[in-house]
């Protein structure tokens, strides 16, 4: 009977994963194309029974860590590898499981910050329901953005002034496309002048960027 069990799971965990490589560059490239859409599509998802959420795309959460995963493979396949200064980073780099929930959990930083801007602008009580909606868009909108930065890195790092000035390219543009696409966000969730907006996209952004350094730094330091 046990045997079984694990038989219908490994079916379902296979199913699962097969349509991770359909559904991974099909939600990928809705993010990108349409982000207010897709912010819209999560509204729309998350008043649909559980079993029912997102059944035509990866939800958000594990679209954000399937996004950090993809990024990881490309920087395998350059065979370029980050290699820890300390004792603390070499623990978490030095294991695969630990690098890639690192990772998933600084890029997941952005998306946290802006809900609860969000929510602390619009003076609504932080609770895990008033939070799942808000950080589920802002998931979407993470993921293209850390695919196209984990990738950059991993360019700069090659050696050639050609590979580094195309990976700050890359940077540049995906940080540009995220500014551009948390204004629009916070535009039409906060109902706000375009100069309150863009205060709240620069805060949002800088504290992501500040907490991120600061995390990176206590890797290095410890």
């Amino acid at each position: 009977m046990d045997f079984l069990k694990l038989l219908r799971s490994l079916e379902e965990f296979l199913y699962e994963l097969c349509t991770w490589f359909l559904f991974f560059p099909r939600t990928l490239y809705r993010v990108i194309v349409h982000p207010r859409r897709m912010a819209q599509y999560v509204n729309t998802e998350l008043t649909q029974k559980l079993d029912k959420q997102f059944d035509d795309a990866i939800s958000p959460p594990m679209f954000l860590m399937l996004a950090v995963l993809v990024a990881h493979g490309v920087e395998l396949m350059m065979h370029q590898t980050v290699v820890g200064t300390s004792e603390l980073s070499r623990t978490v780099m030095g294991n695969e499981e630990s690098l890639l929930l690192y990772r998933s959990i600084t890029f997941a930083v952005w998306p946290l910050v802006a809900t609860v801007h969000l929510l602390r602008r619009k003076k609504v009580p932080m609770t895990r329901e008033s939070l799942r909606r808000p950080f589920f868009m802002q998931c979407y909108l993470a993921a293209p953005f850390a695919v196209a930065v984990s990738t950059s890195m991993v360019f700069v790092r090659l050696p050639g002034e050609l590979s580094t000035r195309i990976g700050l390219v890359v940077a540049v543009l995906s940080f540009v496309w995220f500014a551009v696409v948390q204004a629009g966000w916070l535009k039409v969730a906060l109902q706000r002048s375009w100069l309150n907006t863009i205060l709240s996209t620069l805060w949002v952004l800088l504290l992501g960027v500040v907490i991120n350094s600061v995390i990176g730094w206590a890797l290095l330091m410890n």
